[in-house]
């Protein structure tokens, strides 16, 4: 803590922060997705990650600086966490699922380093469940990281 004292310059990723943009500038076909979401687009990961990102900062405090942290083990693995959100002094890794994200094994061996995370956060196309640390919601409720009155599951956890 802060999440900003340990982050590496070297290492950054780039997320569009309009993604109505980015699927016009692809020129994606949405509807293909709602319709069949198993089957899409090749970039629908990036897009899920991108929204998501966005969603993060469109509920940050307004008047308060709000960056986005991931999280990406030394080499040789290839881990990656997605986000890090900072709730009340505990940090809750994001992973960020344009299908049903089933393994997490990145979120898992990031919740093994941590102690101070106790859990970790899955947005995907899964319904709302926690099981073995990981609290999972569906896309469209990122929102409930901004709101305390939906943040009922998250309170239970910390």
């Amino acid at each position: 803590m802060p999440l900003g004292a340990e982050s590496n310059n070297e290492w950054f990723k780039m997320i569009f922060l309009d993604t109505a943009l980015c699927q016009a500038i692809l020129g994606l076909d949405l509807s293909s997705w709602f319709l069949d979401p198993k089957e899409g687009f090749v970039n629908r990961g990036k897009i899920v990650e991108a929204f998501i990102g966005q969603e993060i900062l469109c509920y940050s405090i307004p008047y308060k600086r709000t960056d986005l942290y991931f999280w990406k083990a030394e080499k040789p693995s290839q881990a990656e966490v997605d986000f890090l959100y900072d709730r009340k002094g505990s940090i809750f890794p994001i992973e960020a699922k344009s299908g049903d994200g089933r393994t997490l094994k990145s979120l898992h061996r990031f919740l093994d380093q941590h102690s101070k995370s106790p859990y970790g956060i899955r947005f995907s196309m899964q319904n709302y469940s926690v099981f073995q640390k990981i609290d999972s919601r569906p896309l469209y409720a990122t929102v409930t990281l901004a709101h305390e009155e939906q943040m009922e599951s998250l309170k239970s956890l910390v």
